[in-house]
């Protein structure tokens, strides 16, 4: 009976489980009420697939990604995970971020086996996702030039799309950076978290549009760029200066220039980084400077107590709920804060919450990811050199924003099938891809085994070419013709 079951879900169509997923990844869809847990649709429906997912992988051996590095990173982070359950103090802290964890590794492995199911899928499965995008830009501009249309959103519907309980305390225990003028969050409660979800989402239209040459994914990139800038994050806006400029940067590099061509490029690519950033951050008479340095100094104040709680248990760091006991009484102690804030930075967070092995296998994780990248960078070729470089870009995004906000190794739970898509596209198609154009390469760049005619009489005479020796067939030659 065990077995039918399994067959059953293995033969389930995979290409299905990857459109529930992209179509998830904007309208969470938070359906239990408020007072219960907030959980969305999202991760239901990714739990539901795993059973299916992991049957389709153990009746189909040989998956490239399960016996890869990035999965052996994820399994320890989930072991890691699990673990610090042992020594957390509030357990139901750690319910949420592993839950996602999971969610993440069954994205990845479902478009892993949708791959080897359909090689194409990859290039199709984005297409639910983008409407979604496009939706959320638009909204973030408009909760932006009129605050009293995000207020009144935020009072009335925001919990089936933001959590129920996240926005029932938005107003009181739970405030988060929406509530500035400033910031605009969409379907998001932070502001932050929104540039960094529709920052990927622009990478990734314009890796795919590198290599589809879709008009309408590179629309919905460049309206998920323009979204960026609305949603009020300052570090979202640096990114996307600097974050194209090095894709330019990379590109080139990846062409074989010359060693003086690209030095040239490097000095005029980062010159024009430092002036877009200057213009990005005085734009506004320096105001913009000034909030980078109030944002970068509050999060000092809140990692000098990772530096004392780190001396007193380095190894297995706090446990579950542990930063947020020992965050309140060193604010209190030191008068910085009211309240107890998260860590603002993965690193910190992965320690705090898991110790040493958490760490190390977060930082594994992102390694994992660069080399990828660079692997891919340096096997390139022209031909698919700018989808390198704009994926670089989005796994940077994530990375680098993760070092200053309160977000996970694969994001935002937004971002969990679009990063997943890139990687499977790094682990599972680019690799073939260059393979393939080498071998073309080297098929067109070897000698031709017989010689064209200008090769052997290159131009018109009284037909007595020699012919070469290897052409002769035994017994021909001068005698041979003379008798015919």
């Amino acid at each position: 009976m065990l077995n039918r079951i399994v067959v059953a879900a293995a033969r389930m169509p995979q290409r299905i489980g990857v459109m529930i997923v992209m179509a998830l990844a904007v309208p969470q869809l938070y359906l239990l009420p408020a007072g219960t847990i907030d959980v969305p649709l999202s991760t239901v429906a990714a739990l539901a697939l795993a059973p299916a997912v992991a049957a389709r992988t153990w009746s189909t051996p040989g998956a490239r990604l399960l016996r890869s590095a990035l999965a052996y990173s994820l399994l320890v982070l989930l072991l890691a995970r699990l673990a610090a359950f042992a020594w957390s103090p509030d357990s139901g802290d750690g319910r949420l971020p592993t839950m996602l964890l999971v969610q993440f590794l069954v994205t990845l492995v479902l478009l892993d086996n949708a791959a080897r199911e359909d090689p194409r899928l990859l290039y199709r499965a984005h297409y639910l996702l983008w409407p979604f995008v496009v939706a959320q830009s638009v909204l973030v501009a408009v909760f932006q030039l009129f605050p009293d249309v995000e207020d009144a959103y935020l009072r009335s519907v925001a919990g089936y799309f933001a959590g129920q309980n996240t926005v029932n305390g938005l107003f009181d225990v739970n405030r988060n950076n929406v509530l500035d003028p400033g910031k605009a969050g969409g379907v998001f409660v932070n502001g932050n978290v929104a540039g960094l979800f529709l920052g990927v989402c622009a990478m990734a239209a314009f890796a795919i549009w590198s290599v589809t040459r879709q008009r309408i994914v590179l629309i919905c990139g460049l309206v998920a760029y323009l979204g960026v800038w609305f949603t009020g994050s300052k570090a979202c806006r640096v990114l996307a200066v600097v974050l194209p400029l090095a894709v330019v940067a990379t590109y080139y590099w990846q062409i074989r220039m010359g060693v003086r061509a690209r030095r040239l490029l490097l000095i005029a690519v980062g010159a024009t980084a430092v002036l877009a950033v200057l213009l990005v951050t005085l734009g506004d008479g320096g105001g913009f400077l000034g909030a980078v340095r109030t944002a970068f100094g509050q999060r000092t104040d809140i990692w000098g107590y990772a530096a004392q709680a780190f001396r007193d248990g380095p190894v297995l760091g706090l446990g579950w709920g542990g930063w947020f006991e020992g965050f309140a009484d060193y604010a209190r102690r030191y008068g910085i804060y009211d309240d107890a804030f998260p860590p603002h930075n993965i690193l910190l967070a992965a320690w705090a919450s898991t110790g040493l092995l958490g760490l190390a296998a977060t930082i594994g994780f992102f390694v994992v990811e660069f080399r990828l990248v660079a692997r891919a960078v340096a096997g390139g070729t022209p031909g698919n050199a700018m989808f390198v470089a704009w994926t670089g870009a989005a796994v940077a995004w994530v990375c680098i924003q993760a070092m200053g906000e309160n977000t996970d190794v694969f994001g935002d739970i937004h971002t969990i099938p679009v990063l997943a898509l890139l990687l499977c596209y790094l682990v599972h198609l680019l690799p073939e891809e260059v393979r393939r154009v080498r071998q073309t390469e080297r098929r067109d760049s070897a000698p031709p085994a017989v010689p064209a005619v200008r090769d052997v009489h290159p131009g018109a005479g009284a037909g007595d070419a020699r012919v070469p020796a290897a052409l002769c067939r035994p017994g021909s030659g001068e005698d041979d013709a003379a008798g015919r």
